[in-house]
């Protein structure tokens, strides 16, 4: 079944339309709170140079991938990071995420909500190995108490299949910088869904420069969705989701808004 993305005007757009539910006939938007993972109203934020992105309205199923189209300062990442309770709308906007509403409620979304491909929040030290990398990740999510071991090809195996699929797996004693940019934005996914979130936002996937090479991360976060996440991803090139190939196609939500804000405290 397909659900409806709704955007409000301002610089905001977004695709499908509102459609009716075929099960009630009734408009998508009415549905029942618990089968969405985002619900906002007037969503928006201004920093000092003005409007970042919004106001818009916004409802994402949950286990959706959203795609976020967005120009180079149009807003995006502000946005991705307000959804995973890192950053502060406008006090006027109306934000629930996972059903927790937002910001009264940022620290339960943040332990839920995890983050891959930021620039300057989850960037890797490229002279560190992989698996040196994966352990450090593991030991900041584990009791301050409890021993992280060593990663084996074997547990790294274990704890990436899952986000590279088919595609073959580093190595444990491989640098960061001898990585492909396909295998660093994957082992970035990785390492978020080490929190086994049930939110998975995605920033500026054109990290991946060459577009037939970026269809294989496109096709690992569908399958991330389609394993019940929630995916929200941004890109740049407004006509992505017509390039690229999907087993079902995912909503989209275009933002023509203004310049980049700074993080929330």
């Amino acid at each position: 079944m397909q659900h409806a993305i709704q955007g409000r005007h301002d610089g905001a757009t977004a695709l499908p339309t509102e459609q009716l539910d075929p099960d009630t006939g009734s408009p998508a938007s009415t549905r029942q709170a618990t089968d969405l993972a985002v619900t906002a109203r007037g969503l928006a934020l201004h920093g000092s140079r003005g409007l970042v992105y919004g106001p818009l309205d916004l409802e994402v199923p949950r286990g959706a991938l959203l795609v976020v189209q967005a120009p180079q300062g149009g807003g995006r990442s502000s946005l991705l990071l307000t959804l995973a309770g890192r950053m502060l709308p406008d006090k006027a906007s109306s934000l629930t995420v996972l059903g927790e509403p937002l910001p009264s409620r940022r620290t339960a979304v943040q332990r839920r909500a995890a983050i891959a491909g930021f620039h300057g929040i989850d960037e890797l030290d490229e002279s560190v190995t992989v698996g040196e990398t994966v352990r450090e990740r593991l030991a900041w999510l584990s009791p301050w108490y409890r021993r992280t071991p060593r990663v084996d090809q074997r547990e790294l195996a274990r704890l990436i299949r899952p986000v590279f699929g088919e595609r073959p797996l580093p190595r444990v004693g491989s640098l960061v910088w001898d990585l492909d940019e396909v295998d660093v934005m994957l082992l970035r996914v990785t390492l978020a869904m080490a929190q086994q979130p049930d939110l998975l936002v995605v920033d500026d996937v054109d990290q991946v420069h060459d577009s037939v090479r970026r269809q294989f991360v496109w096709t690992r976060l569908e399958a991330l969705a389609l394993g019940g996440v929630t995916v929200i991803a941004s890109v740049a090139s407004l006509d992505e989701v017509a390039r690229m190939r999907w087993n079902r196609r995912p909503e989209q939500l275009t933002l023509a808004t203004g310049p980049r804000a700074l993080h929330a405290d």
